[in-house]
């Protein structure tokens, strides 16, 4: 099953572990290699990658910050590479 992208709103930069905890999941439904990345710094939020399936579970949290799921393309060149 592939992964999709949620955002999280937070005073602080939470870590996997404390999303994993917070919301009962496995440490295999997080995405470790991309982790969790600021997107926003004036609205503390920030970005984290979990499985399609879990994607569901997290989806009933919009009152403790969570947003999603939003998917996350492959991004390539378009062209042949400039010399």
């Amino acid at each position: 099953m592939g992964k999709v992208m949620m955002t999280i709103k937070s005073p602080k930069p939470p870590t996997l572990d404390e999303i994993q905890q917070r919301f009962g999941l496995n440490a295999d439904d997080l995405d470790h290699a991309f982790g969790v990345i600021e997107v926003d710094p004036n609205d503390g939020m920030y970005t984290f990658m979990v499985d399609e399936g879990k994607a569901a579970q997290l989806s009933g949290h919009e009152a403790e910050g969570v947003q999603g799921p939003y998917s996350n393309p492959k991004i390539s060149p378009f062209g042949p590479p400039e010399p």
